[in-house]
């Protein structure tokens, strides 16, 4: 595998006063992969002319009168040797000098010598398992990109941050997006892998809330929408991931994770249609209020501030559980799913329900809000963020 090129190792060689008589210099040693490039330098003097030249390894040279003698299949400079600063591509393992010639007006001469010792470097192994949707639409808000290994890389592409490693599907382009995680390790060598990000256009005609359902492009399956005040929401519980048992904890695997109330399934899905989720898999594993998580493309999971704008649509907390239950109108359609606590307790189904925000209190705790068949109002639930809930998703 063809190495990429390594971050740009620039080498500050001072300007001495030592006459071309003199036979030889100390040497400024410094080292280097084999296959990578690295810069050499001097502080530029202006109106000079500079010499850079390449010697294999030879103690008896005289680097005043002998030109450079190494040969390009070992090292050499990659656009030209008579600038203040070179390029050099170090092809071969072993140990090298540098010689630098700077003549300034009126035939003043000085120079420099350097050492190069060029290391065997093999790439490391490095793999790039995404913990993202590898399906996403330029509607989407920035992600974050996870699952290049060993950790400590940096990731890069169009529409990548790399300093935050968010992806942001609307600067980048529609059709597939590579995107590079690149792992350099304490000798210097790197390596790189990468995976395409499917960056789908927006719908065409334009999507109408509370008209047109929403298909979600990672698995097809079509939600019910409704337009809410200044709000667009998914009008059904969120059903997406991979099954596994409620007595097993959603972790920080790469794939995205559900439960089915009381492990029930039919034809291979959750009886009713949808999933419960704890906090973190939600979220996934990113504590950001208002990130996409596992919500579809173009929606996210609604921070604490956007159900409190729900709720002030239907005069507060005190009258908003009757007409977000109401199933028999448009509307929000909230339905009694039940709640799995602590992976061991599934409670309240055809009583009561439990809606996650994307708000966490503290590092074990986050912000849920309940509604039962029996009171007009919303509970405010502190909850721990292992028990599971269904999700609701609003438009970006």
């Amino acid at each position: 595998m063809k190495r990429p090129l390594h971050n740009i190792l620039r080498l500050v060689v001072l300007a001495v006063a030592l006459m071309l008589t003199v036979a030889s210099a100390m040497a400024q040693t410094n080292t280097v992969s084999a296959g990578l490039q690295s810069n050499l330098g001097i502080d530029p003097v202006p109106g000079a002319t500079y010499q850079w030249d390449l010697y294999i390894d030879n103690t008896s040279i005289n680097f005043a009168t002998t030109p450079g003698n190494c040969p390009i299949t070992d090292a050499y400079f990659v656009a030209g040797n008579s600038s203040p600063t070179v390029a050099v591509m170090w092809v071969t393992p072993g140990i090298y000098y540098f010689r630098v010639i700077v003549e300034a007006g009126g035939g003043c001469q000085n120079m420099k010598v350097g050492m190069m010792e060029v290391i065997d470097c093999p790439p490391p192994t490095v793999l790039f398992i995404p913990c993202f949707d590898l399906t996403t639409s330029v509607e989407a808000t920035p992600f974050k990109l996870r699952g290049g290994l060993p950790l400590g890389g940096s990731y890069t592409g169009t529409g990548v941050n790399t300093a935050s490693s968010l992806f942001d599907p609307q600067l980048a382009p529609t059709g597939p997006v590579p995107v590079t995680y690149t792992y350099t390790n304490a000798a210097g060598c790197s390596n790189s892998a990468f995976v395409n990000i499917q960056n789908n256009p927006a719908p065409s005609p334009a999507f109408i809330c509370g008209t047109d359902s929403w298909t979600d492009i990672r698995d097809n399956k079509s939600y019910p929408t409704v337009q809410i005040g200044t709000q667009c929401w998914l009008a059904a519980n969120l059903n997406y991931g991979t099954i596994i048992p409620s007595s097993q904890v959603q972790t920080d695997n790469c794939v995205n994770e559900k439960y089915c109330y009381n492990n029930v399934t039919v034809a291979g899905d959750c009886q009713g249609g949808y999933g419960f989720y704890q906090w973190d898999e939600m979220m996934k594993y990113d504590t950001t209020p208002g990130r996409q998580g596992v919500c579809p493309p173009g929606w996210h999971v609604p921070a604490e501030t956007e159900w409190t704008t729900l709720f002030d649509f239907y005069l507060g907390v005190a009258f908003a559980g009757r007409p977000l239950q109401n199933t028999s109108t448009p509307g929000f359609h909230a339905l009694p799913s039940g709640v799995l606590y602590l992976n061991d307790t599934w409670s309240f189904k055809d009583l009561a329900t439990i809606f996650w925000t994307s708000t966490h209190i503290g590092p074990v705790n986050a912000i849920s809000h309940g509604m039962n068949t029996v009171d007009n109002s919303v509970s405010y639930y502190e909850s721990l963020r292992v028990n599971a809930f269904p999700v609701r998703c609003v438009k970006n």
